[in-house]
């Protein structure tokens, strides 16, 4: 594994064991990806390419979140579904 991939480890696992908010997990892991200078392998880059999709759908407010399922169904997760998605990549990067 990269030296790359060991810091997004890093925050996600801060994020996992509850050192991080999921605001302040949200804002940190999309900046940190969307200002990533190293180069990542195509393998580590896809987990944290889908991370950040997840990352994106996540809204803390439960009431917009119902109002915008109501309008695209199955897209918006909670908190509890994007601990999961975070967990799962974790395992997924420590597998490569």
């Amino acid at each position: 594994m990269s030296s790359v991939a060991d810091k997004y480890l890093s925050l996600m696992s801060k994020f996992i064991s509850g050192e991080m908010s999921v605001v302040d997990f949200q804002t940190s892991y999309l900046d940190l990806f969307k200002n990533e200078s190293e180069r990542l392998d195509s393998a580590s880059f896809k987990i944290l390419d889908i991370l950040f999709g997840d990352i994106d759908s996540f809204v803390l407010d439960s009431g917009l979140r119902a109002e915008l399922e109501s309008q695209n169904p199955g897209f918006y997760l909670d908190e509890l579904t994007l601990r999961r998605r975070v967990a799962d990549a974790c395992e997924d990067l420590r597998k490569l």
